[in-house]
Parts: C-alpha cells; structure tokens; sequence
C-alpha cells in the first residue's frame, strides 16, 4: 500500500487536504462506528473519490477492493492505494461474481445511480449471507434552510452529480426490504458545519463529480497554475478548519440540525419480493412507523372487508 507521493504530485496535495478537512474526517468517523471486525474478511468499498477514506478503511485490517464509477476517482485511488484492486463501476451492476464479500461499504454513491434498487439488489447477490452492508447518503428531511441555500447557490443535485438529493430512512428501507434488513441508524452533520462545507464548495468550484480537464494524471507532477489551485485549495481547507470545529461544537447545542448526513447499516436475507401494505391516508408501514406517535397511526386499508 502506497504512502509517500512526489511533495508536488496531484495525490500528495490531496493528501494534505483531507488531513484539514473536517466533513470527511467526519464521514469516516461515523462510517467505521457501524462496521463490524474486517480482520481476515474480504471486503469492498464503492465511492471513494480521492482514495482517502479507503485508505484509512485499509488499516482495520482484512482484504479490500475498491470500486468507482468517476474515472478521475479510479486514477487517483490507484495511485493513493498502490498495487491494490480498484475497479471501475459502470451502471448498477457490480463486476463481481456471487457470495465474495462479507463487507461492502457504501460512500455517496447511492443517490448517483438512477436504478438505486437494482443497484443494492446487486450488492445483496455479491455479499455472504452472513456480510454487512454499511450505506453513506445525504439525509432528505423535510424542511432544511440549507438545501435552500445551496439552490441559491447553484449547488442543485445535478451540479453535485446527484440523480437525487438524497434519502430517508424509510426511503432506504423501501429500495432494500426485499432483502436487507435494517440494524442499525446514525444522522449527523450539523447545519452551521455543512453551511461552511457548502461556501468552501462553491469558492472552490469542485462540484463536478469528475476530475477537471486541466488536472494532470494523478502520478505527476502539476504544473504551476494547477500547483497554485492545489495551494489554494489547501489554504482554504487549513484556515477554515479550527471555524468548522468550532461550527460543530456549535451545533451540538441544537442536536435537532445535526442530521444532514445518514449511515445506516444492513444485515442480508434470502431476496423475496415484498409487498408493503399501505395506510388508509397512503402512507406505507415504515413511514408511519418512523414518523408517527405510537398509537397515532391511520387503520390499515382492507380491501376484502369494507368496514363502515
């Protein structure tokens, strides 16, 4: 596994970024609360971008292949991890033969693919029967004064990369209930954080979900202007990192904002269609039992005996 770049080589800058980015510190930290032992397991990472996270992920222990469907997250990832396996998504389908993962964990890259239930229909076909699933998302709520904001922005899903901005938890159970069940749930992420998140995206411009043009293979050295953007960036990340800090504790004092991102994590079963019966006010079992007082919910609807 590859640890030391070229000082002024495109992954040794991206080292030194994440090192003074606190939001994907964070996605780290909350992603490996949910994952189980990975010593002597095989497992697979989908979604990792700049190489980063699956690097860290590499130091639990076990035998990791990683997995993208950005080309420019392929390259950088190559070079980040070494001599190790990444592999290039394309679609919902997943290269990989059946039964050959006890992990699979998933990093924003759900709310990229337009067939997001066949997608986790293919991750269900790839794990063991008794592997883990561990799911990264955007979290959806129903009102949030920053998905105002980053519209203002121009910081729309499209421009982001996204075929949707994101998941509740019901929505998760509704793609994967025909044969994942759901262990475990963690929201975090608080609005004063992801606001300086959403600033710092839009000063930089990184919102394309692919490598820009100007950026030289991922193993050699840039040249002077991108050097400086490189330079840049890190200042940027350096200066506003202690202000993101102080955002999140911040934050903390109202623990009701602290829900923009979601990790949920996932125990397969045999696949079986699953039809999900529906309230007599259209809303499905999960809904009402996630968003719904107990007691409070609407009858059931049934169709075969009409009661007055």
């Amino acid at each position: 596994m590859q640890a030391q770049f070229d000082p002024d080589s495109a992954a040794a800058w991206q080292v030194r970024i994440f090192k003074k980015s606190a939001p994907r510190k964070a996605m780290l930290d909350q992603v490996q609360r949910l994952l189980p032992p990975t010593e002597e397991k095989a497992c697979l990472d989908i979604g990792g971008r700049d190489g980063m996270i699956p690097f860290m992920l590499r130091k639990r222990g076990g035998s990791w292949i990683s997995s993208d469907s950005r080309e420019s997250s392929v390259e950088f990832m190559q070079v980040i991890l070494g001599d190790e396996r990444v592999v290039q998504l394309d679609g919902p389908r997943l290269p990989f033969e059946e039964n050959c993962f006890d992990l699979i964990v998933v990093l924003e890259h759900v709310e990229r693919i337009r067939e997001d239930g066949e997608f986790l229909k293919d991750c269900h076909r790839c794990l063991r029967p008794d592997g883990c699933l561990v799911i990264h998302v955007p979290h959806v709520k129903s009102f949030s004064a920053l998905r105002g904001i980053r519209s203002m922005l121009g910081l729309t899903p499209s421009v982001l990369g996204r075929v949707r901005p994101g998941y509740r938890l019901h929505d998760l159970y509704e793609i994967s209930k025909n044969g994942f069940d759901i262990v475990e749930s963690r929201t975090y992420g608080g609005f004063l954080e992801n606001l300086i998140e959403t600033l710092m995206i839009k000063c930089t411009g990184d919102t394309s979900p692919e490598q820009p043009d100007d950026l030289p293979p991922p193993g050699e050295v840039p040249d002077q202007q991108v050097l400086r953007n490189y330079a840049s960036r890190y200042r940027m990340h350096a200066v506003l990192y202690p202000v993101v800090l102080l955002c999140r504790g911040l934050d903390r004092l109202f623990r009701f904002t602290c829900n923009h991102s979601l990790v949920v994590q996932l125990k397969p079963r045999p696949w079986m269609e699953r039809r999900g019966v529906r309230m007599r006010d259209g809303r499905s079992i999960a809904d009402a039992t996630i968003n719904t007082k107990i007691g409070s919910a609407a009858d059931l609807t049934d169709p075969k005996n009409n009661r007055s």
